[in-house]
């Protein structure tokens, strides 16, 4: 079987608090094609109307950032590194690769990532079926 060719578009995930983007991109696109098209999300009217996060209105108030294992000896944990605007995604990413975003405060300094992953197991424990078997039914 010869390898599988490389998708011609990416599929990227950009995330933040309770909120996923699905960004396509074309391979030879670049970190700031796909801000653009992460601010073009942020700033819909569906986005707008959620007050979790906070509001952009140009590329500059945020950075999207790539999670980064932390591999230190005693420090576990995440680390997120933005990347840069001017770098092709080509070689960068892979497809369907998870981003996130890093807002600005007022300052212009980059705030930590806040994104709340879903939990896989459910919330509440259901409770057991109760098996009665196959019985005689009772005269009556």
């Amino acid at each position: 079987m010869p390898p599988r060719a490389a998708p011609k578009a990416y599929q990227i995930l950009a995330k933040t608090h309770q909120v996923t983007i699905f960004l396509t991109v074309p391979q030879s696109a670049t970190i700031a094609l796909l801000k653009d098209e992460a601010l073009s999300a942020l700033t819909s009217r569906v986005a707008t109307e959620d007050d979790s996060f906070p509001h952009v209105q140009s590329t500059s108030d945020f950075e999207l950032a790539c999670a980064v294992k932390g591999k230190e000896k005693g420090r576990s944990g995440v680390t997120y590194e933005a990347l840069e605007a001017d770098k092709a995604i080509r070689g960068l990413l892979t497809n369907w690769e998870v981003l996130y975003f890093q807002f600005r405060d007022e300052d212009g300094n980059l705030m930590p990532v806040e994104v709340s992953h879903p939990s896989l197991l459910d919330d509440e424990e259901e409770e057991p079926p109760v098996n009665k078997g196959k019985r005689k039914a009772l005269p009556e």
